[in-house]
Order: structure tokens, then sequence, then C-alpha cells
């Protein structure tokens, strides 16, 4: 028991050892959620789901493949609907589809997956029917129709509103997207330690255990991700690095505030589009106002 959280064990079934082994990485930084492996095929387990008190159990397995589906539905039945389990399947046709909406499975996942969309799976799970319209992490994106105008301010203020919310008080992370010259770190008193050129060729590379090491952490509990300061690198970065950074600190955050910087990169439009609720924040004065306008207007037309 973590913090007087108690801790929930999970059953990983599959044969295929990569996927296990980023499985048991991605779930290895957790507090309350314990990972068992059974190496074996869908057809070849007994009583080893009934051996302990799962949570919930990933079933790794060839949905097409009529033996695996008759043994996964076997094991449903002597779950009795006690134990949420979820699929992850290298098949997808409307046929399969059918049958494990029938088994009534918590979630079915088709490989290739992330590993932060099978935690994002696994802790809906786990939370059980009727929490999932707060299991998904809440984006909240603050963008600058001009310099100086207190963006960064804004956010982080949300970011520690949120934090400590009654109604959304839970996990919360600042990600500081300005990768030239952010200040979010320096607003805190924290150290930059997103180094993003560790992954900026290999963004695979990032999990739960790297974006640990790359986590600034407040007192307040706050984290913040955040790259230090290179003021005379103007430089982009690919999409899919950006889109891999956040779809991990989002499998793991409740809240998510972002710092977007002023220039329009070419990820920013799948940030945009990846957030709940998107802020410009903009000065009284009239090039200020005529450019909010303009941007306000490409953000509409992505």
């Amino acid at each position: 028991m973590a913090n007087g959280i108690k801790t929930r064990k999970i059953l990983l079934v599959s044969t295929d050892r990569t996927f296990a082994q980023d499985t048991r990485t991605a779930f290895s930084a957790s507090e309350i959620i314990q990972l068992s492996t059974v190496e074996k095929n869908v057809t070849e387990l007994r009583g080893e789901i009934q051996e302990a008190d799962f949570g919930a159990i990933i079933v790794d397995m060839d949905a097409a493949r009529l033996e695996e589906v008759e043994s996964l539905q076997r094991i449903m039945r002597r779950l009795e609907d006690k134990v949420p389990v979820v699929v992850v399947t290298q098949e997808f046709n409307a046929a399969a589809v059918r049958i494990l909406v029938q088994l009534k499975v918590a979630d079915f996942l088709v490989k290739p997956i992330t590993t932060a969309d099978l935690v994002r799976s696994v802790v809906r799970a786990l939370q059980g029917p009727g929490r999932e319209e707060n299991t998904e992490s809440q984006i909240y994106t603050f963008m600058p129709a001009a310099g100086g105008v207190g963006t960064t301010t804004l956010a982080l203020q949300t970011a520690f509103q949120l934090h400590h919310s009654v109604t959304r008080g839970a996990s919360t992370c600042v990600v500081d997207l300005n990768f030239q010259q952010g200040a979010c770190a320096e607003y805190l008193d924290l150290e930059p330690r997103f180094d993003i050129t560790e992954i900026e060729n290999q963004p695979e590379r990032l999990d739960r255990q790297l974006l640990d090491v790359m986590l600034s952490k407040h007192a307040s509990g706050l984290c913040v991700l955040a790259a230090p300061a290179h003021p005379a690198e103007m430089r982009s970065f690919k999409t899919d690095v950006v889109v891999r950074m956040l779809d991990l600190v989002s499998a793991y955050f409740d809240n998510v505030v972002i710092d977007m910087p002023r220039t329009w990169f070419p990820w920013t439009e799948t940030v945009l589009l990846g957030s709940n609720k998107l802020y410009i924040v903009a000065e009284m004065t009239v090039p200020c106002l005529r450019h909010t306008q303009r941007l306000i207007q490409a953000v509409y037309d992505t």
C-alpha cells in the first residue's frame, strides 16, 4: 500500500516477449499497480487467473483464431464479470469486433499499440463502469498572440489551480513546448531536465522511466516537462517526437497544461487538435488584436 492507496494486481497473458517487456516497463514506475505475467497462449491457461486476486487481466491473443476465442470465452465465464479483461489482438475485422463486444471485454486494442494507450485502457478498466468520463486526461493549451502577454504566468497559475482543485484536483503536469526559450521551469526555480536530443531520432525510446528522469518536480507536487533554453538554436522537431511525449504525459497525468510558443511549427496543429481547451492570450493593442483575429481563424481552419 502506497500513501494509503491499495495496490492493484493485474495479470498479463502473452507469448510476445517484446510486448511483455514493454508492458512491464510501462507499469514499473507505478506505486499502486503490480503486474504479473504468464508467458502462455490463451489456449494454454488453466488455473492461473484464479490463483490471485487480480483487478484486471490483459490477454494478448489472435482474435481471428477460433480456438483462442473459445478459450477467452471460457475464461470470461469463469470470471463471471467480476474481473475486467483487456484484449490485445493482431487481427482487426468486423467478426472479431462483434465477438469481443459479445464477450463484454472491458476494452480491446489492436497491435501495434503504444504503452500509453494500454496503460490508459487498464486504468479505465480498474476504475470500472460509470467512471469513464473521469479517466481521460484533460489537456489545457495556452497560446500567445504576441510576446510578453503573460501566457506562461497564466499557464502556471492554471496548473496550480487544477492541482489543488476540489473537482479536478489530481496529478498535473506542465509541458513547456517553447524549446528555445521556455520559462516555466525558471518561474518555479526548477532545473529544466527534458533533453529532447535523447529521443529526437528515436521517439519510441521515451517511456515512463525516461519520462520520470526528465520531469522537474515542484515541492507542491506539480510536475514540469521543460527543456533547457537555447535561444540561438531556432529549429523545429519532428511531429512524432512531440506526439510521443504528449501521449505519454497524458497517460500518466490527470491534467496536462501546455505552454505553447508563439511560432507556428509543423506539430502545432496536432497539439491544438488534441487539446480539450485552448486559450489564446492577447493584449489590448491594435496589432495584437488583429493578429489574434488571424490566429483564431488559423485555428478554425486546422
